[in-house]
């Protein structure tokens, strides 16, 4: 069994794209209800964002099944996820430090976003040490999130 992390290709977004609407059609339900997930995905934007991030997109893959990736902008983890069927296997942990590290051979800082009430993630970052410095209300999603 094989892990590896690599940046994401074009040839990966179809994939990637899969992973993001079956995580926030399965997670993001108790935060943002379900009439907020369904015009979301319906909206395309998760597509248009990642199809717009993919430079900046990183992978975690096993035998080649992609588990889970994250996109790094600058300072900034963006966003980072991994599919649902592969929570609490060590998975995200190991991306998280890939991405850790490549950041911060860059910056001294480097900072992420996560919804409020995303218990899950924020217990997630919390336990890999990233401390919240800030809370602030987004627009788009009609939500806080937090910035850690």
């Amino acid at each position: 069994m094989e892990l590896k992390i690599r940046k994401a290709i074009i040839d990966d977004l179809e994939t990637i794209q899969g992973i993001a609407c079956r995580t926030i059609d399965m997670n993001y339900r108790p935060f943002l209800g379900d009439k907020g997930v369904d015009r979301f995905i319906e909206s395309g934007a998760a597509h248009k964002y990642l199809q717009d991030n993919i430079v900046d997109c990183w992978l975690i893959e096993n035998e080649d099944k992609m588990l889970g990736f994250c996109v790094c902008k600058g300072d900034l983890l963006d966003l980072m996820m991994v599919e649902t069927a592969f929570h609490g296997k060590g998975y995200g942990s190991k991306l998280l430090k890939h991405v850790e590290t490549i950041m911060f051979s860059d910056f001294e800082e480097i900072k992420l976003e996560s919804f409020e009430r995303n218990e899950e993630a924020n217990n997630f970052y919390s336990n890999h040490g990233w401390v919240q410095s800030e809370k602030r209300f987004d627009k788009a999603s009609n939500v806080f999130k937090l910035i850690f």
